[in-house]
């Protein structure tokens, strides 16, 4: 085979594969139409990949001609991917998971540590303590479930750049190297992201074909952003576009811990939101919502709870959420001006518990667009649950494991 047709092949078994990672049970006439190729090219490929194991003939479903068609499906248990969620090491918390390729959780445990980088717990430690953590997990994996794990996914509340550095300012990280020691302890592909692409990736399968401009918008303890054009995610020259949470809103505002003041996370994290929120705590009239919620019920302060106490009429919420809606406004407009998006996805805070806050800022937003008359902000949610990152973290690995496996 000559090296164009070779190449082809690849690229089409590769697009095959993700056809079929994304879509579920799928025809083999389906599949042809859905890539633009003969039938007797898909059936081809899918041979091939049937006896390598990665698609399988799941079952048979009639059709309109009364013959039985049959549907295939991705082999998502062919291999396993081990996911590390590191977004919550603010609270001393990761969370490791075992999973299959299409982040059905299999066993999953949390572990608590110390996290921030300091004169005395220096990165080594750091590194030293997740990597126990893991080999502490992967010790409660049978020899066959060891044997499955085609990659580690690292997601990461803060910065990865294009050298899969990590930074996470809260932590004191600075330009972590967590990938390498990882890969050399437990001699598996490694892979790190932020949390916000990882998320973003994860949504790239619901964006329609003509939506050619996408703005991908992640509410959480920070702020960050994702611009996809024609389906190809914006990295920037050193891999850290994107970083929308340190825009400034006010020069004149609070000191954020990136060193500017002002920042977008400062009014809108939600990290920040909870610290005014715990700070106004002690001071509310014990008939306030949040006071019975918390104080009286003796229940620690959670996002999921705070936004509880806002729906059912909390004042004191009221009042810093009405604060958030306003700068979340001028930052969507802000969004809307730079980039003229097809349309805003965005995750939000708590999954159905922040509409108010949201339609609010889209209300907000309008206002303040610089095409108010002609335009019209366009703002979808996310699919992805904010609880379900580890899914999302899963299948960032397993588009790298196929990757590989079509190169």
């Amino acid at each position: 085979m000559n090296p164009a047709t070779l190449l082809v092949k690849k690229k089409n078994t590769r697009q095959l594969l993700e056809y079929l990672f994304n879509n579920g049970e799928t025809s083999r006439v389906a599949l042809a139409k859905a890539m633009d190729l003969s039938t007797a090219t898909v059936t081809n490929l899918v041979t091939e990949l049937m006896e390598q194991g990665l698609v399988y003939e799941s079952r048979q479903e009639s059709s309109a001609a009364g013959r039985k068609t049959h549907l295939l499906t991705f082999s998502k248990d062919i291999a396993y991917v081990i996911t590390c969620s590191l977004i919550e090491i603010e609270e001393d918390y990761i969370r490791i998971s075992l999973t299959d390729l299409c982040g059905n959780v299999l066993k999953e445990d949390g572990f608590h540590g110390n996290f921030y980088v300091s004169d005395t717990h220096t990165e080594v430690h750091l590194i030293t303590e997740i990597i126990s953590m893991i080999r502490s997990f992967m010790n409660t994996l049978s020899p066959s479930e060891t044997a499955k794990i085609c990659g580690i996914g690292i997601c990461i509340g803060g910065m990865v750049d294009s050298s899969q550095l990590i930074s996470v300012p809260t932590m004191n990280w600075r330009n972590l190297n967590l990938v390498t020691p990882l890969h050399s302890t437990f001699q598996v592909p490694v892979y790190a992201e932020g949390v916000t692409r990882i998320k973003a990736l994860y949504e790239l399968r619901w964006l329609d074909p003509s939506e050619k401009n996408v703005i991908y918008l992640n509410l959480s303890t920070g702020i960050g952003l994702v611009h996809f054009f024609n389906g190809k995610m914006i990295r920037g020259a050193y891999g850290i576009a994107g970083e929308i949470g340190h825009m400034s809103m006010n020069p004149d505002g609070p000191k954020c811990y990136c060193g500017n003041t002002g920042c977008f996370e400062q009014y809108c994290g939600m990290l920040r939101i909870m610290k005014k929120v715990g700070d106004i705590l002690p001071q509310l009239d014990p008939s306030d919502r949040l006071y019975e919620l918390v104080v009286k019920g003796k229940r620690p302060l959670t996002p999921k709870l705070v936004f509880q106490a806002f729906n059912e009429g909390s004042l004191a919420v009221y009042q810093q959420m009405h604060d958030v809606s306003r700068y979340l406004g001028a930052g969507l407009a802000s969004i809307q001006n730079i980039y003229d998006p097809d349309k805003i996805v965005l995750s939000g805070y708590v999954d159905g518990e922040d509409d108010q806050v949201i339609r609010s800022a889209i209300i907000e937003a309008r206002y303040r667009m610089v095409n108010r008359f002609g335009g019209e902000i366009k703002v979808t949610r996310a699919h992805l649950k904010p609880e379900q990152t580890t899914v999302a973290i899963a299948m960032f690995v397993a588009s790298r494991y196929l990757d590989e496996l079509t190169k």
